[in-house]
Order: C-alpha cells, then structure tokens, then sequence
C-alpha cells in the first residue's frame, strides 16, 4: 500500500533542511544567498502543504443520515443532525488544534436579489404601487412584505403546493433579519472559537439564520480526521431548491472521494439514480464509497441486513457494478464512541442504544462493517496523501535536499585545493551554468506568452460553448421556447382562482423547472467542459515547454559533466513538467440564473384582477399580448394563460441571453484565467527553483573561501559531518518517495 509521510514527519524533515540551510550559511557567509533560497523553497512547500486538501464530499439525499455520519468519523456531536432543507451552502469541517467556525454571510446584494426572485409576478398590487425595488434593509419595506405575506397566506395562494420554497425564504428572511442584519455585508465574517462553536448550529439549521448563510468551515481537534482532510457535508441530492444541486455537482468536481449515504429506511429512490448518473458523467464513479445507514430497529437479523445491501448492489450495477458498499448503523456507532469517550448520553440515546444492542446479532455485523469501512476509508486518504506528496511537495524537499547536499559535497571537495587551482575550476563551472539561466528565463518569457495566447483561445472556446443559438446556451433557449406546463394541474377546472393568482403559480414553476435543468442537466455539461479546458490547458502548456525542457536537460547534462571533473559523482536530474492542483480557493462558478422580472413587468401582470384606475394597465397589457376573447370563462382564462406565458418566454429568452453573457464572463475571469496564471506562475517558480537549487552559484563559497583561508580546516572537518547528515535525510525522502509510488 502507497505510504506517505506523515505531516510531522515530514514537517520535521523540512525544519532540520532549514537548519542545515543555516548552517550552510554560517560556514559560507558570502554564499548566504543560496541559503535563503533552499529557505524560500521549503517556506513555499510548508505554505503548499497548508493549504493541500483531501476533500470527501458526503452525499445524498435529504434525512439520509449525512451529518450523523460526519458525526461519526470525528466522534462527537458537531453537526447537528436533520438541517433545513434551505441550508444554501456545503458545511466544511477541518481536524485543527482548537475548536472554530467561520461563518460567511451573502451581501446586501445577494439577499436582496434572492428576494426579487421569489417575488416575481407576486399578485399584491401594495408592491407595484411601491413603485421601486422592495428593499429588505428598509423597516417599511419589511413591513411590507410581511402583510403581503399574511395577505397571500389568508386568500390561500399556496394552497395547492403545501410548503412553498419561497414562502419559507421571505418569511425566514423576516424572522432572522433582527439577529443576522449586523453581519451581512460584503465580506461579511462571523468567527466563533472555544465554547461559542456550538453557536454555529443554532445559525445553520434555522431557516432564519441559514438563508443569509453563504459558507460554514468548521475546525476542531478529532482523533478520527487526519490533518489535511475536509469532510463536506452536502446538501441532499434531492433537496427543492434547485441551485441547491449545482452547488453539489461544483464541490465534487474539487472532491477527491465521495461517500454516498443511503438511508435503508427508503433506499435508492429515481432522484438518487439521476443523480448518480451525473456523476458517473463527471468521473466521479472511482471515487464513490457507498454508505447503507441502518435502522437497527427495524432490522434485528443479519438474514435482513444482507437482502437489503444485496438489492442495493443489484441497483447499483448497470451505472456502478463494482461498487464498494459498507452496512452499519451511523448512529449507533456515534452514541457507542461517544459513551467510549466517557460522554454521558440523554436518556433517548440511551433506551435507543440499549434497543440496538440488545439484539446481538445485527449489532455485531453493524460493528464489523463499520470499522470494515475505518479501515477502507483510512486506507484510501494514505494513498491520496502518498500520491499528492511524491509529485509534488516531497519532490520538492528532496530537490532541496539534494541541492544543499552537492554543494556541501562540492565545496568540501574544493577546500582540497588551492585558491588558483579552485579559481579556474570555478570558471569552467560558470561557463556551463549560464546556459541554465539563459534558458530558464527564456522559459519564463514562453510561458508569459502562452498564457496570454491561452487566455485569448479560452474566451473563443467560452464564448462557442455558451453560444445561444449554437452551443450549449441552445439547450436553455429550447428549454423556455418549448416548455409546456400541465394546465390541468395548474388551473384545475373544478377550482375557480384569480388569473393573478394562476399567473404567479406559472411563472414560479417555469422559473423551478429552469433552474432545475440549468442546475442538473446543464451544470454537467459545463462542469464536463471546464475539466476538458483544465486537461487542454495542460496539453497546451506541456506543448510550449517540451522543447526548452530538452534543451534545459542538455544544460543540465554539460552543467554535471564539467561538475564531475571536481569530483562530484552525481547524475544530472530527470527534468518532468509537474502540474499543481488548482488553488484551494479557486471556485468554480455556478449557473444561477438570477431572474427579476422587475417590479414594473409584475406590477402589468397582477392587474388582471385590477383596482381603480389600475385597470387601464391591464387592458394595454391584453391588448399587447392578445388576450381577448368572448368565449366561456374557462376558454378565455386558459387562452389568457398561454399568452401570458408567450410574453414570460419571451422575456425569459432574452434574460437567459443576458444572463449566459455574464456568466461567461464570470467563467473566464473568475475560474479560467487565474487557473492559467495558476498554472504558468507554478511551473515558472519550479523550473526556477530547480535552476538556483541545483545549479547554484559558487561565487559565493570562492569568496568565503578568499576571505577566510585560516577557516579552511574547521570548515572541511564541519562540511565531513554535514554532507553524511543531508545524505541520511535525502536517502529517507527517497525511500519513501519509492514507497508513494508502489
């Protein structure tokens, strides 16, 4: 199995390199700036490290038991189990020193725009009499908005949809607006340390709270989480909010693993094998580690247990045949390790666990699988940590290692000789390291170029790929030209409502259904082709870089040749081209679609059933849309009805125009650009850091040596004891660098 390091091992061999960089330079003051390069380059990986990330999506769908699982591997109660279903964000939790949250909060902007959202063709005319925007950080404006609310409520608007989603939004943004309002602006930071961490539950499973939330990080001290993982605790699959299923599908592409929960109380249902499909799309079928939660209360025998995790890998087989699956109980494994722990249980938790173990035997198998699946998922977060650190952080300690210990070797070599003969020797080495420097900075100039060519071919292939008429803004275009909603459903016959109220149940269904599509279907695609422009960006630069890295190797090769004739018996490196990850805190923009129809356009909608001179409105609106007619109420009211809807689709394409416009511009100067300034800033650092770490400048260790000829003794006899000491760290980085790789 591949082995990394662990972080502290790691970190203590990078801290004895500083140390031994130190040395290099009390030794060699002259030569001082060569040891603050090795410093710089270890500073760089300790800050890499730092931010490196295993992510694990855990996912799902809503009540399947994803937060107690989290719960779980940390073995304590952070989460608070069964969140709201409009939790608009993914809670990250990171194993720290001390207990923390960071809590980040959406802008006055994004509230506001949300608001507009939910109140599109809202049918009170109190809001087009506003005659402006309704602005939630006025008192009178929420005052507003709350007898609007009432007033929808007591005529029944939602009776037919139960819990309507934009009920819950603008009544939760009432009722938390008192306890939230002083934190929301741009940039906007709550941080809560120590005991004010368990504060974060109370914001993030209460409607109120949670609909200004934007992000939640957790950071505790958890025996069950490795340094360098963070779990994401996702919303369900199956959530209502639509933009809810976007924000998933953009967090997995950043994910490394994925634990997928399934609750054995409903199994796999049509919304989970949907979602799984996608994923499959996006690559992510490898990475799946399935979940069956058990409720031990209805499942006493193991006879019971195996059918179900039988029918879940029968399920499972035509997307994912191989599938590894782990049957446990969640919630018996937390109030287990908990009680281990010396916690005391409330009494629930205590008849409940006493129920579960009495039945011995689905317990013990529940146990079994459950550290089964410790030992799997540990297993697995080793291997990514071995393959993260051999190509990239560990490579880079060993280039330091080796650097700083061929200059010791050389130097110590050199001290051998007299000033002249060194002198001359030094001048033949110089020769063969100015093709280093040459090349090196003729690298820099190509990948100052290519970024820029990059930069433009990317904005074409943005602007083909959105295009509305060829590319995939089609799909959203032919989605609002082509939508049919279920009259029947929408304006029963049998139920006689105002065209105002029909009128908002329509435009607030096309809107679901679009931002449904745009949030499944459509996020895949884009997700799919920003992956293919990460893997083309890369071909494009290993393209660019392929003929200076061969003449690169040739100056190294001449550099090693001609140091070979001091004595120094080393071979010239094997130079690669190492991509790094995208930074940690570059984020992938969502398609939104954040649709107004505007205060003005809503205010012509709901006159239908118009007051006073409002009405002269309404009559220009049907004569605009062509809602005339003599015929029975039940023909004029549905005729009425499709040519509202042509006027909401025409209005709906050109937003959808708009709205690709921007997000393209979002994509490119949010995500694409920065990863290709990601990208050719890191390969022009390592390239540069190879050159100066081996290829370094003796001119330093010459004029140490000039000025300080009454030193030459103690130096070589330190330099004895120096080079063994790098040679023992390098020989240890090496073995596990072989180990990673097995």
């Amino acid at each position: 199995m591949p082995h990394a390091p662990s972080p502290g091992a790691l970190a203590r061999d990078i801290s004895r390199l500083e140390e031994m960089a130190r040395e290099w330079a009390l030794l060699f003051p002259q030569a001082a700036p060569q040891a603050r390069h090795w410093q710089q380059v270890l500073s760089q990986v300790e800050a890499h490290l730092a931010e490196d990330l295993r992510r694990v999506a855990v996912v799902g769908t809503v009540k399947a038991g994803k937060s107690t699982l989290i719960n779980t591997l940390l073995g304590q109660e952070l989460l608070r189990r069964g969140a709201g279903i409009l939790t608009a964000m993914i809670t990250r939790v990171r194993s720290g020193p001390a207990p923390q949250a960071v809590l980040r909060f959406k802008t006055w902007t994004e509230v506001e725009a949300e608001v507009r959202r939910a109140l599109g063709l809202f049918p009170d005319h109190r809001l087009f009499s506003l005659g402006r925007p309704l602005e939630v950080r006025r008192a009178e404006d929420r005052e507003l908005l709350a007898q609007v609310l009432t007033a929808a409520q007591g005529e029944g608007l939602w009776s037919q949809g139960g819990l309507n989603e934009d009920y819950v939004l603008l009544s939760s943004i009432l009722a938390g607006y008192p306890q939230v309002a002083p934190l929301v602006s741009d940039g906007a930071e709550l941080r809560l340390e120590g005991q004010e961490l368990v504060r974060h539950q109370d914001l993030v499973t209460r409607e109120a709270a949670a609909v200004f939330l934007k992000d939640v990080e957790l950071t505790v001290p958890a025996d069950g989480l490795p340094a360098g993982v963070e779990l994401g605790d996702c919303q369900g699959s199956d959530s209502p909010a639509p933009q809810h299923l976007a924000q998933v599908l953009a967090y997995l592409l950043k994910t490394d693993l994925a634990l997928y929960v399934v609750s054995s109380r409903v199994g796999l249902r049509q919304g989970d094998f949907q979602f799984l499909a996608e994923l499959t799309r996006m690559g992510m079928g490898a990475h799946l580690i399935f979940v069956l939660n058990l409720d031990l209360t209805e499942l006493r025998t193991r006879a019971d247990i195996a059918a179900l995790r039988d029918r879940l890998r029968q399920e499972l087989a035509p997307l994912l045949p191989d599938a590894p699956i782990y049957t446990f109980s969640s919630l018996m494994e937390l109030l287990e390790r908990r009680r281990r722990r010396g916690e005391a249980l409330d009494p629930r938790e205590e008849a409940l666990l006493a129920v579960w173990q009495g039945e011995a035997d689905s317990a013990a198998l529940s146990r079994e699988e459950a550290e089964r699946f410790s030992r799997e998922f540990s297993r697995r977060l080793e291997t990514l940590a071995a393959a993260r650190q051999a190509g990239g952080s560990l490579a880079r300690v060993r280039m330091v290692a080796r650097g700083l210990r061929e200059q010791a070797e050389m130097a110590r070599k050199l001290l051998g000789k007299d000033l002249k003969a060194f002198e001359s020797l030094l001048e033949r080495l110089e020769e063969r390291r100015r093709p280093l420097a040459a090349t090196g900075e003729t690298m820099k100039q190509a990948l100052a170029g290519a970024a820029s060519r990059l930069k433009a071919a990317l904005k074409n292939r943005v602007g083909s790929f959105l295009d509305p008429k060829y590319g995939q803004g089609a799909l959203l275009q032919e989605f609002v030209k082509t939508y049919a909603p279920d009259w029947q459903r929408l304006a029963p016959p049998d139920q006689a409502e105002p065209l105002r109220f029909i009128l908002h149940r329509l435009f607030g269904r096309f809107q679901e259904e679009l931002l449904r599509y745009a949030g499944g279907e459509v996020t895949v695609r884009l997700l799919e082709f920003l992956r293919t422009q990460e893997d083309w960006l890369k071909q494009e630069l290993s393209a660019t870089t392929a003929p200076l890295l061969v003449s690169l190797q040739d100056a190294f090769d001449l550099y090693y040749r001609e140091a070979a004739q001091l004595g120094l018996s080393a071979a010239p490196p094997a130079l690669t081209l190492e991509f790094p990850a995208p930074p940690a805190d570059l984020e992938i923009p969502l398609l939104s679609l954040p649709l107004d129809p505007g205060w003005r356009w809503t205010g012509e909608a709901w006159v239908r059933s118009g007051v006073g001179a409002l009405r002269r409105v309404w009559e220009k609106l049907k004569a605009r849309l062509g809602l005339k007619g003599d015929d029975g109420p039940r023909t004029q009211l549905l005729r009425d009805l499709d040519g509202a809807l042509r006027a909401i689709k025409e209005w709906l394409r050109e937003e959808v125009r708009l709205q690709l416009l921007d997000y393209g511009e979002r994509v490119k100067f949010r995500y694409l650009f920065p990863l290709v300034d990601h990208f050719t800033a890191r390969l022009q650092e390592d390239l540069s850091n190879l050159i100066n770490t081996l290829g370094a400048d003796l001119q330093g260790v010459a004029e140490a040596m000039a000025a300080g000829e009454a030193d030459r003794e103690a130096r070589r006899r330190r330099l004895a004891a120096l080079a063994p000491a790098i040679r023992e760290l390098e020989d240890r980085l090496a073995a596990t660098a072989a180990s990673a790789l097995r």
